[in-house]
């Protein structure tokens, strides 16, 4: 994201029409936001709906920006989350990649080994077995049990009944045995001790900057399928997507109000009752409130320790959050060729071998970073050979802490500054290095994004990019629980992304509908499509 600059390529205003009493408020006009906006009007009649979002644009962290003529993404797979969009009505032209869906390089000092990782499991678990054929019988049973176990979630239930719990063991046997399983734990399981297949495995849980020996092994497969079983990117901008949303919307009748901080959720006895705007101090009724943002923002500061259980505030102070990130991102001149040099996919990622997920998560949660020439992970992206605008890529880089950037941003300018060329430089040369040669002399823009800068826009006073940290000890019924102690305030916290956000919407929408929408199941299957 931009500092400074106008952050979205859509416009959308608001259609806040000034009424002071609604059925539903929807802190957050992100992903998760919209989702749970449009899925609720799709399925009830006559309800009045307001989405109030601080930012001037819709869309959370899946937004666009300019910047001297160019236009930047925030935004890098669009995964297979094509029933829900055709469910909804959104139009969206999408590219689909048929071929390959990452192309990876592993770093051992001088030795540089690198992938093609196919789209599709089926075509994913024969390229790994002409990769590496002496593990050919264990890659085989692995992908068989991760493709069952991810069809086994299907099976369960957001909030299960009696019935439901006593059958779930039957129903879905692998999801109960790996509830509590890493994702290592899952390649242990079969014998997978090959390291340069454990590397090529483990890429998947690095996505969201969390080590395989911590990650969820459900989570992790989960991530891996829907990422690579179709995934897509538009051929425009990625803000078209949630500015459809919006205007899908507000054609449905649906409210909008931007640049609207909430200062705090209005609690009376207990229950949420609406939310006080922060500028003007106007209060706005509501017979129930979601909120989709930062829950330690939203649960610890606009409800407040006082207005909850301390139990649950305990379980609060021990929530992991996610990483932050520093990104990069780069418009480069007419000179430079990168449609000529294999950079076409939605990720190329580059990285140090085994240990490298651990050492960086290490660091974050001491309060800082471990990346060095020895230890490092980056993803290029390179929209615009998809869009055709002049020549961007962006390079992301995680897990970050927001450390001092908070301090040396607002105290500090020129230090803060210093630290974000210095980490803009590291970057670039290892993305020249191993993906696009002669790069620099290229740059003809450079924005850098920050920690700090993410603190900024989202609201998350971590800088947290993913919410809560994808780790097995919060995952799954693990995680915040979707009612909170407060009644009639809800959370919808399934997963993260543009597919967990999606799916929060669906979630959300069934629980307040008493299944009437998707039948209680953890993923989508509406009952009337």
């Amino acid at each position: 994201m931009a500092e400074n600059t106008k952050l979205s390529k859509e416009k959308i205003n608001s259609n806040y029409s000034g009424k002071t009493d609604y059925d539903l408020i929807i802190i957050g006009a992100g992903i998760s936001g919209m989702s749970t906006a449009l899925m609720y009007l799709k399925n009830t009649e006559g309800k009045k709906i307001l989405i109030v979002e601080k930012n001037s644009y819709v869309g959370g962290y899946s937004t666009t920006f300019r910047r001297g003529g160019y236009v930047f993404e925030t935004t890098q797979l669009f995964p297979d989350i094509i029933e829900m969009i055709d469910y909804l009505g959104l139009d969206i032209k999408l590219k689909q990649y048929e071929k390959d869906f990452m192309r990876r390089i592993v770093v051992h000092g001088d030795e540089v080994d690198e992938y093609k990782i196919p789209t599709g499991a089926e075509n994913f678990t024969r390229y790994l077995k002409s990769k590496f054929p002496d593990d050919a019988d264990k890659i085989e049973k692995l992908m068989s049990y991760s493709i069952s176990m991810f069809s086994q979630v299907r099976k369960l239930k957001v909030i299960p009944t009696l019935k439901d719990t006593l059958v779930t063991p039957f129903k879905a046997p692998k999801v109960i045995a790996n509830l509590n399983r890493t994702y290592s734990g899952l390649l242990d399981k079969f014998d997978i001790t090959n390291p340069k297949l454990r590397e090529v495995m483990e890429t998947f849980t690095s996505f969201s900057g969390v080590p395989s020996d911590m990650a969820s092994s459900i989570y992790a497969t989960g991530a891996m399928l829907s990422s690579m079983t179709r995934c897509f990117r538009p051929y425009g901008y990625f803000d078209e997507f949630p500015a459809n949303m919006a205007r899908l919307f507000q054609k449905r009748g649906g409210e909008l109000l931007l640049n609207a901080e909430v200062e705090n959720i209005v609690i009376d006895e207990g229950v949420a009752v609406g939310v006080k705007l922060k500028k003007e101090g106007r209060v706005i009724k509501a017979a129930k409130v979601i909120t989709t943002i930062d829950p330690m923002v939203a649960m610890r500061k606009l409800v407040g320790d006082e207005n909850l259980p301390a139990k649950y505030v305990k379980r609060l102070e021990n929530v992991v959050m996610s990483a932050s990130s520093i990104n990069i991102a780069l418009g480069l001149d007419d000179d430079i060729d990168l449609a000529g040099m294999d950079l076409d996919y939605p990720y190329n990622v580059v990285s140090t071998g085994l240990g490298t997920s651990e050492k960086l998560f290490d660091g974050f949660i001491a309060g800082d970073n471990s990346f060095s020439e020895d230890c490092f992970h980056a993803a290029v992206i390179c929209p615009s050979l998809t869009t055709g605008a002049k020549n961007t890529i962006t390079i992301r880089c995680t897990p970050f802490a927001i450390n001092k950037w908070l301090e040396w941003r607002e105290n500090d300018p020129e230090k803060y500054k210093a630290e974000k060329e210095r980490w803009a430089d590291f970057f670039i040369n290892i993305a020249e290095k191993y993906f696009i040669p002669g790069l620099s002399k290229h740059i003809v823009v450079k924005n850098i994004s920050t920690p700090a800068t993410f603190a900024r826009y989202s609201g998350s006073p971590t800088g947290s990019i993913y919410d809560m940290a994808s780790i097995v000890t919060q995952f799954g019924p693990k995680r915040l629980p979707f009612k909170t102690p407060v009644k009639n305030l809800y959370q919808p916290k399934f997963a993260h992304g543009l597919y967990g956000g999606m799916m929060n919407g669906v979630q959300m929408v069934d629980m307040l509908l008493n299944r009437k929408f998707n039948d209680g199941n953890s993923l989508f299957s509406p009952k009337n499509k």
